[in-house]
């Protein structure tokens, strides 16, 4: 790595590189407090590039551009291969405040990458479970909408053993959730019928999940007709529009 160098203000902050985002950026509040801090204290650590990009500090240099102060850099040499980088970047910042969570879907991330290394060397390298980060991986399959926030240290939504609706960052209770989902899916298939194709809207499907819950309903029949009334209880507009159509065209001409 080069000597400590001097970024003037005026040129503004340098790119960013794609292996930087193997780990979260801060949170509003942790970046708020990361630029009052530089405010206050002055840049204590350099932020690092390869090949001219940023790989590690990219909030550092977000608090320093938006100050107005000149940038403390270093740079790895321009030799190292991604996968050394890659290597870099885990470890330092394995060392920051990541939690247990951010690590396995930095994992899972990595894994997802055409080219990536072995399931197995990829958790040995985050100092994870291989088992826990095929979980994730199922996760990023089945929910990818899922992996941004957990990745950024916040919670999802899922839908509890007991039928309710929580809030959750650990990775062994959204994979059982998912899991319970496609075991009752395929119970429904024995029915021709699922929960999921049949009800539109998300609050349509809170509200059927809480009525089978609080009357403690089984049978598939009645799960069928409570389902259609979650439908016309939560229908949207467009919703509404299509259903009008359709029975349209179901009527004689």
């Amino acid at each position: 790595m080069t000597e400590t160098k001097i970024r003037l203000a005026a040129e503004g902050g340098f790119p960013i590189h794609d292996l930087a985002g193997l780990v979260p950026l801060a949170s509003a509040a942790e970046q708020a407090a990361l630029t009052l801090d530089i405010s206050d204290n002055q840049q204590k650590e350099p932020i690092v590039l390869w090949k001219g990009d940023v790989i590690d500090g990219r909030c550092r240099q977000q608090a320093l551009t938006t100050l107005g102060f000149n940038i403390m850099y270093k740079e790895l040499s321009d030799d190292l291969t991604e996968d050394e980088v890659s290597v870099y970047v885990k470890s330092v910042n394995t060392r920051r405040n990541l939690t247990h969570t951010q690590k396995t879907i930095s994992a899972c991330r990595q894994s997802l990458k055409p080219n990536s290394p072995k399931i197995l060397d990829i958790a040995k390298a985050w100092s994870i479970s291989k088992n826990l980060l095929e979980n994730a991986r199922v996760i990023a399959k089945e929910y990818p909408e899922f992996i941004e926030p957990l990745f950024n240290g916040g919670s999802v939504e899922i839908i509890s053993a007991d039928g309710n609706i929580v809030s959750s960052n650990k990775i062994s209770t959204i994979y059982a959730f998912i899991a319970r989902e496609k075991d009752k899916a395929t119970k429904d298939e024995e029915y021709g019928w699922s929960e999921d194709a049949t009800i539109l809207s998300h609050k349509g499907k809170e509200w059927y999940y809480e009525q089978v819950k609080i009357k403690k309903i089984t049978d598939p029949a009645i799960k069928i007709m409570i389902a259609e009334l979650a439908n016309y209880k939560h229908e949207t507009v467009e919703q509404a529009i299509v259903r009008v159509n359709r029975l349209k065209e179901t009527q004689p001409s």
